[in-house]
């Protein structure tokens, strides 16, 4: 399973706390049991959709290894009485046994129960205000670091009553154009020395079109905004993320879905602390006792690390393309330094001992390069014949010309499937 980034984080955090153990003596775990600490990653909105938790556990307090929690009840329990049952999908992952969309009307808990017997709630919690985005906006822009490219940037019309604090991800979708793409790709390998004709390997026309895919990216950083401190209750052009002019990703067309959570002040605390551990310096300078306080507690005084979140969920999607911010102007450079390559067939040092059978070869450049994904078919090698007649041997003699496997097909990044969302 591939962790959430807030899991992530969650590590960085436990494994500095358990690091400053030992050099700040003001600090105090909050149980004497050393190991067994569970990791939990609990975000449900009011979005209908299948609800997510994840558990996880280190071995033990200040390590840095997270190993998935499995055959766990996990439970969502409104203070009115209704309980919805989330079932292991995957090792360490829970999701909602039907299709949840909560409402601001009641009050929400989290309990755990792992195989061990030990049992896990949060405090009650409600679903904060339904906040849209009123805009996703696209800018050329300059950055703190004079360099010049993209900014996404955010807006919402927030509500006068009270302050809004938000978290904020993104999914980001882009088109990807191999430079060197070509309709002949590798055929059959043939690693048989004896059959005949030695080593080889055949180049025939594509079965498919690997000129045009699309790859997904999502954020991996924690990106808060708050209001608090604001002249008006309401996110204008808060930036979620810069791209840079010579960053490949937007060289054609790109799209980034930019998602909204409306937290609660506690969570917000919650994540603002958890963010602070992205910096060692922030780390050694605000460490205090309590300082990572989650909602979930362990009902034997057992150590629990993480947060029951509940948000408030709106989205917004943006397409733009290159042309469109930077008319007239030479593309990004591609992915991939797609240097041409000419590996051999068999080796500097080829030759056939006496039996013959190949002696001390190892094997073949060009060949363990096809095998392992890293080479295209570019071009047949002119200079292949002329080669052998010059230098009378086969090692070193390349049939060939090669380029990275993702400057001739796009597979290697993305995939050639156009996304259900996707507009040109």
């Amino acid at each position: 399973m591939k962790l959430p980034y807030i899991i992530r984080y969650l590590l960085t955090a436990i494994f500095a706390m358990g690091s400053l153990m030992g050099c700040i003596d003001s600090f105090e775990a909050e149980t004497s049991d050393s190991g067994n600490i569970l990791v939990i990653d609990a975000r449900i909105t009011n979005h209908e959709s299948t609800q997510v938790v994840f558990l996880s556990r280190t071995v033990a307090f200040g390590t840095d290894t997270l190993y998935t929690v499995s055959g766990a009840s996990v439970f969502l329990e409104s203070e009115s009485g209704p309980q919805y049952e989330f079932q292991e999908h995957e090792a360490g992952e829970y999701r909602s046994s039907q299709v949840l969309g909560l409402t601001g009307g009641s009050r929400y808990r989290l309990a755990v129960r792992t195989t061990d017997g030990r049992e896990y709630y949060s405090s009650f919690e409600r679903m904060p205000d339904q906040i849209p985005i009123s805009e996703v906006k696209i800018v050329r822009d300059i950055n703190g670091l004079q360099q010049e490219g993209v900014s996404v940037l955010v807006s919402n019309q927030g509500r006068s009553e009270n302050s809004g604090a938000y978290r904020y991800a993104y999914e980001e979708t882009y088109k990807v154009v191999p430079p060197f793409y070509n309709p002949f790709e590798w055929g059959e390998v043939d690693y048989t020395f004896d059959d005949g004709d030695g080593w080889g390997v055949a180049v025939e026309p594509r079965a498919v079109d690997v000129s045009i895919c699309y790859a997904t990216n999502e954020s991996t950083d924690i990106i808060l905004a708050n209001t608090a401190n604001l002249g008006e209750n309401r996110i204008v052009n808060f930036p979620i993320r810069f791209i840079g002019k010579d960053n490949y990703i937007i060289a054609h067309r790109y799209s980034i879905l930019v998602r909204q959570f409306h937290q609660s002040p506690e969570a917000h605390s919650f994540y603002s602390t958890l963010e602070d551990f992205s910096s060692s310096e922030s780390i050694f300078n605000t460490i205090q006792p309590g300082f990572l306080e989650g909602n979930m507690r362990a009902a034997d005084g057992g150590m629990v690390v993480g947060y029951f979140e509940l948000s408030s969920y709106s989205e917004q999607r943006v397409f733009f393309s290159y042309e469109d911010l930077f008319p007239g102007e030479d593309l990004p450079p591609y992915l991939t330094n797609c240097a041409t390559g000419a590996p051999p067939l068999y080796p500097e040092g080829f030759h056939i001992g006496p039996d013959g059978v190949l002696d001390g070869v190892t094997g073949s450049p060009l060949l363990d390069a096809i095998q392992a994904n890293l080479i295209a078919y570019h071009a047949e090698n002119e200079d292949f014949e002329d080669y052998i007649e010059r230098e009378g041997r086969l090692g070193g003699a390349a049939p060939y010309l090669t380029k990275p496997l993702s400057c001739v097909d796009c597979t290697a990044v993305g995939s050639t499937e156009i996304p259900e969302f996707w507009i040109e």
